[in-house]
């Protein structure tokens, strides 16, 4: 499902980055490693790693945010 989100066009980018995130990871690379080569902070990678652990593949999901809905 990962790998398949990575290469779809439609893919929201967000969703995308996300995946490959945790397919670097998976590959065995370390937190800075996965950062270095997708150009992202450090915490951003910890953010993902930690959802995705937490919650599988719901955890790459955008989450509702607070506040009243644009509209």
């Amino acid at each position: 499902m990962l790998q398949s989100w990575v290469r779809r066009r439609s893919s929201a980018q967000s969703l995308a980055l996300r995946s490959r995130i945790v397919l670097e990871s998976a590959d065995g690379h370390a937190i800075a490693e996965v950062a270095r080569r997708l150009g992202i902070t450090t915490d951003t990678v910890r953010v993902w790693r930690r959802r995705f652990l937490e919650r599988r593949l719901d955890g790459l999901c955008d989450e509702p945010r607070p506040g009243v809905p644009r509209g």
